[in-house]
């Protein structure tokens, strides 16, 4: 038998197949767009100058921005101080529009853009990095940021590092700016050889940047090691003696530290 359907009764169905239609695309698209860690708000113009001014980003830096977004903190950085950058975003949209605006903004041969999980970025190669991330991924963060070469500046809008004190916080346009440098990793024991004062092993301990001493002289006495200071791969700290004190300023360099103090020139090996 021949059915025939009035134009009333096919409306509701075709109505409904767009609707079921449009959920499908709609939760396609959902499933394309990635869920964020931390939402995407800009950062203000003022706010990224200060930033680059903060990290002395210039022509021989390599700056790394988490969550990039727009590009505009690498796209600045290349623009205005020919800085080599790479900004990386888990939002792909983000990641097409700052290659957009580096084309415009004329430095596309000095920035890169990839859609990426920050923690799988490799910051090994960074001089500075910058970020714009909530307190909790800052500190997820943290232990591989201590990881860097010692000297790395790490600058922070917004959020801080909870104990790791910045050696800079500033405040522009209401917004917070925090800057950090990379301490040397200087933990352990070290043999000292200072010809103008005497041989020694050092025993340092170190919570992040705070770094406190002891030393053992070749003859056993313990001396105490103050004021003692570790600014990216630069070291300063005074032996309090009996005989007067000894002040110690040199650099860090892997398994190395060499300078010249009070006593002269000084070497020391990690044990």
């Amino acid at each position: 038998m021949q059915r025939f359907f009035s134009r009333s009764t096919l409306l509701p169905v075709f109505h409904a197949l767009a609707t079921a239609s449009l959920v499908l695309a709609s939760a396609s698209v959902a499933q394309a767009r990635p869920q964020l860690d931390v939402p995407y708000i800009k950062t203000p113009d003022a706010v990224v100058d200060r930033m680059l001014e903060l990290g002395q980003v210039g022509p021989d830096d390599y700056l790394i921005d988490l969550g990039s977004g727009d590009g505009r903190i690498p796209i600045a950085a290349a623009a205005k101080h020919g800085t080599r950058s790479l900004g990386v975003d888990l939002d792909p949209a983000r990641t097409t529009e700052a290659r957009e605006l580096a084309e415009q903004a004329g430095v596309a041969k000095h920035v890169a853009f990839r859609t990426e999980n920050l923690f799988d970025t490799d910051l090994s190669q960074a001089s500075v990095i910058t970020m714009y991330l909530f307190p909790e991924i800052n500190l997820r963060l943290r232990p591989e940021l201590l990881k860097l070469k010692a000297g790395t500046r790490i600058v922070s809008h917004a959020f801080h590092m909870d104990e790791w004190t910045p050696e800079v916080h500033e405040v522009v346009e209401g917004r917070d700016v925090f800057m950090w440098t990379i301490p040397a990793q200087v933990e352990g024991l070290w043999r000292v050889t200072a010809p103008g004062y005497r041989d020694f092993v050092l025993r340092v301990w170190q919570q992040l940047d705070d770094v406190r001493a002891t030393v053992t002289t070749v003859d056993e006495h313990s001396i105490p090691a103050i004021e003692m200071e570790v600014s990216g791969a630069q070291i300063r700290y005074t032996l309090n003696t009996l005989e007067g004190q000894y002040t110690f300023t040199g650099t860090v360099d892997g398994d190395r530290m060499s300078g010249t103090g009070s006593a002269g020139e000084w070497v020391a090996e990690k044990m």
